[in-house]
């Protein structure tokens, strides 16, 4: 028990948290809640620098959780990839749009200002949506989510299924991680390896990868066998995980006020048009 009170890291679904982690003063429903209402504020906003400034209230977060910035380098390869996924998309495709008006070329293709625009306006969102769903799972653990889960009063069978894809898919990572290092163990660099070499050696990971989830899925249908679980007639069971969680006034207060903003936000999106693109200084940017 002493090694237990001394810890001062948890492992999250993503990353490591500090125990004492202000965001841990929050109920699990709250922090549901917040990773729920900033994955649809982004979707009401057509301006990106908006948008843009939502991701660094996202990382603002982050500090204020205390989970290492670090953490987020190895999100950094999807982060661009969908940033020129998304405008060579609206490049190659503008659409027919008799008010595009050219702005450049890209070798022998020209560039129009409106489809820059929409692939900023996408951009923005998927950057904003991609960091608060990084920020909930480094910041929650399964056994969070679960409790949010329960507390709302969600069927068993529900939490049950999605608590098991959630440790597998932390098991999934955690079993690349050692496929990885058992290679580099056995003399295999990946730094002089080719891109196709490493495309092609990605692609053989499927079969380890495929053969340990089998074996683990296995063991853990035997153990909740041995522990007497059933998704079915198994009566009404006295939940531990919720006796660990209080629901406070500072969390019922911070709930009314999350979805009061998405009840603002959309409120003078469609009544004044207030989040629109027309008013956007990327627009003047790109005039």
């Amino acid at each position: 028990m002493e090694g237990v009170h001394n810890k001062k890291m948890m492992k999250t679904l993503l990353a490591l948290i500090p125990v004492k982690s202000p965001l841990y003063y929050f109920h699990p429903v709250t922090r549901l809640l917040l990773f729920i209402i900033t994955g649809f504020i982004p979707l009401f906003i057509n301006k990106p620098e908006l948008n843009i400034l939502f991701a660094a209230l996202v990382m603002l977060l982050f500090i204020y959780s205390r989970v290492s910035l670090s953490s987020l380098k190895i999100y950094l390869p999807v982060i661009i990839c969908a940033g020129i996924f998304t405008f060579l998309t609206f490049i190659f495709f503008p659409g027919d749009d008799s008010n595009n008006q050219a702005i450049g070329h890209l070798f022998s293709i020209t560039i129009y200002d409106r489809p820059i625009m929409d692939a900023c306006i996408a951009y923005s969102k998927i950057l904003a949506l991609l960091l608060s769903s990084i920020f909930y799972f480094s910041t929650n653990r399964e056994r969070d989510i679960l409790a949010a889960l329960r507390t709302l009063k969600v069927p068993f069978v529900v939490s049950y299924v999605l608590g098991l894809s959630l440790r597998s898919a932390g098991m999934f990572l955690e079993d690349l991680h050692t496929v990885r290092e058992a290679e580099q163990a056995r003399g295999l660099d990946y730094s002089a390896m080719k891109f196709t070499e490493k495309v092609k050696l990605y692609s053989m990971y499927i079969i380890p990868l495929l053969s340990l989830a089998l074996r683990r899925s296995d063991e853990i249908s035997n153990a909740l066998f041995v522990k007497g679980y059933a998704i079915k007639g198994s009566g009404k069971r006295a939940d531990y995980i919720l006796s660990k969680y209080n629901f406070t006034v500072v969390d019922i207060i911070s709930c009314i006020a999350l979805i009061l903003l998405l009840i603002l936000i959309v409120y003078f999106k469609y009544s004044y048009h207030l989040f629109d693109s027309d008013q956007s200084i990327f627009r003047y940017f790109l005039k």
